[in-house]
């Protein structure tokens, strides 16, 4: 079957807001609580219209007359294979930059609650899959301590030399880039050429400090392009992955998560980003959009608005995190 390849239409909905994580769910309890008359609900992969949010429900011992398909939760790790078409597989494996949650009801055999119910275990983050016909799935939960500086930082410590390959979830790419910059040449020289050599946010021209950043998360050569592209100043570049300074997609200004609002970053929120002469070098604004969409579907809460709640953004980073941003600026206040 052909690849989807059809535009999100956001709603700024998501259906997590109305659940209540641990809590038995019935698809007719769906139903009614979400006003859903669409009979795909029945399937286990389930997109509801008005939400922007992905249904998955894992029955892991099956009746005789269902798919077999091999699925199983461990702790905080969801091993699932997709439908066998792959119809759907798109929604799982592009939901981050989609705007999408995914959200896992989960059962070890149909009738282990009551009206054939299923638990709700929160929300999931895509990490990798293999194959076709299905795709085996690998998704881990949002809280997983896994996707946490401190947990890559020891695992970096442990395996040496860092493969960017080996973290395909969203969330660990953006804070394995934090811990240890990959860097490739030819789109760092191209974001050098069209910046003029100058930090599209602070005008910083010491080229040692500068550093090529995507705006959608690195997914191979297709996404290595300029107009994918910001070039950062270090400090900058961490705060950007990290939800913490992010870029208006349709006025090209900085905003900041409240966090900032009072540190030595105030002097640039609202303040015009520099962009390239060329028009295709310039930011892409669908570009701009996904990675604000990618920190909607990892906040606890959301206001519900069409620019990030400041709170909840400044939410996504824990303590350790914090101090590592203020620990990498002070090293660039200090040359």
């Amino acid at each position: 079957m052909a690849k989807k390849n059809s535009q999100q239409v956001l709603t700024g909905s998501y259906a997590s807001q109305s659940l209540e994580e641990g809590h038995v769910y019935t698809r007719d309890d769906l139903r009614a609580l979400f006003a859903i008359t669409a009979s795909s609900i029945n399937n286990g992969i389930f997109k509801p219209a008005a939400y922007d949010s992905v249904w998955i429900f894992v029955t892991e011992h099956k009746t005789a007359d269902r798919t077999q398909y091999d699925d199983v939760l461990i702790d905080d790790v969801l091993n699932m294979e997709g439908q066998t078409q792959g119809a759907t597989d798109y929604l799982i494996r592009e939901h981050v930059v989609r705007g999408l949650e995914l959200l896992l009801f989960y059962r070890t055999k149909k009738y282990e609650h009551p009206g054939a119910g299923f638990t709700y275990k929160g929300k999931f983050l895509y990490q990798s899959d293999e194959g076709s016909g299905p795709t085996k799935f690998t998704l881990c939960h949002t809280n997983s301590p896994t996707l946490s500086i401190p947990f890559i930082e020891a695992e970096l410590e442990d395996s040496g030399e860092f493969d960017p390959r080996n973290i395909i979830d969203a969330r660990q790419k953006i804070l394995a880039s934090v811990v240890r910059r990959q860097g490739q040449t030819t789109f760092r020289a191209a974001l050098l050429k069209a910046y003029e050599g100058k930090c599209a946010v602070t005008g910083c021209t010491i080229e040692a400090l500068l550093e090529a950043a995507h705006i959608v998360p690195y997914q191979g050569a297709d996404t290595n392009v300029v107009s994918n592209g910001l070039l950062l100043r270090a400090d900058i570049h961490t705060l950007f992955d990290l939800g913490l300074l992010w870029i208006d997609p349709d006025h090209r200004v900085v905003r900041l998560a409240e966090a900032l609002r009072e540190s030595e970053y105030r002097n640039w929120a609202d303040e015009p980003i520099f962009v390239p002469q060329h028009l295709s070098d310039q930011p892409s604004a669908m570009a701009l959009l996904s990675h604000i969409n990618s920190f909607k579907t990892l906040e606890k809460t959301y206001s519900g608005s069409e620019t990030p709640n400041s709170e909840n953004r400044a939410r996504l980073t824990n303590s350790a995190e914090i101090t590592h941003i203020k620990k990498l600026a002070a090293r660039v206040a200090n040359g």
